[in-house]
């Protein structure tokens, strides 16, 4: 009868020596994905931030030429911000908290921080939940946002509810070359306050944490 070498090693050995350390304790995870998402929004955002002073007018719905992918990403951005500057934004957006993620104004301004975050899929996902109870700046995000994606056809479903309604931006949103700037470092700081869980059929759906209010309040608080 065989028997093993005495310096046989078993598979759990074998399976430790293959396994890679962990030399990184110091490592700052929420800062890479910070990092990586703020990678990902600079491939999406336009080359030419001159573009943003090319014009002073809102895009408006009743403009039968849907808006170049710059263009509505500009006056995206700048419905974002001046939704995030309102007088208002960080009750609202401690309402849609309290109200379990239910707040129909609450969850527009937690769509446009994702956007300005970099977090796209994320304010598209809480964009399409105000819009679904009618929300009229929650519309015009979403026909700015897939115009700028270049998916023209849901751009125009958006453009004509908001044409039926008689959308008006400068009212609705505010005049268009008062939009704040931010600079992006100080919106990294949002990340570690959104978590994100994973539903069945809606795939990841990132949610506000309560510590996310003061840092909104800090973050418009600095212009």
């Amino acid at each position: 009868m065989s028997t093993l070498p005495p310096d046989r090693r078993t598979i759990d050995d074998l399976l430790a020596k293959a396994r890679t350390q962990d030399r990184y304790n110091d490592y700052d995870l929420a800062a890479a994905e910070a990092r990586l998402r703020s990678r990902q929004a600079a491939r999406h955002r336009p080359r030419n931030p001159e573009a943003a002073l090319a014009h002073t007018e809102w895009t408006t719905p009743e403009d039968d030429r849907t808006p170049d992918a710059d263009r509505a990403w500009w006056d995206l951005n700048a419905v974002s911000l001046l939704v995030l500057f309102g007088p208002d934004a960080d009750r609202h957006l401690s309402d849609f908290i309290d109200s379990q993620y239910a707040d129909t104004t609450g969850a527009l301004v937690f769509a446009c921080l994702l956007h300005v975050a970099g977090d796209s899929s994320g304010a598209r996902f809480w964009w399409r939940f105000a819009a679904g109870v009618g929300h009229p700046v929650a519309e015009y995000c979403l026909f700015l946002e897939h115009a700028h994606s270049g998916e023209y056809h849901d751009a125009d479903l958006w453009r004509t509810q908001l044409v039926r309604q008689h959308f008006e931006p400068t009212y609705m949103c505010g005049d268009r070359v008062t939009a704040p700037v931010v600079n992006p470092p100080l919106i990294a700081d949002v990340h570690p306050h959104i978590t994100r869980t994973h539903h069945p059929e809606l795939g990841t759906v990132p949610l506000p944490q309560p510590p996310l209010v003061k840092e909104l309040r800090h973050l418009t608080s600095l212009l």
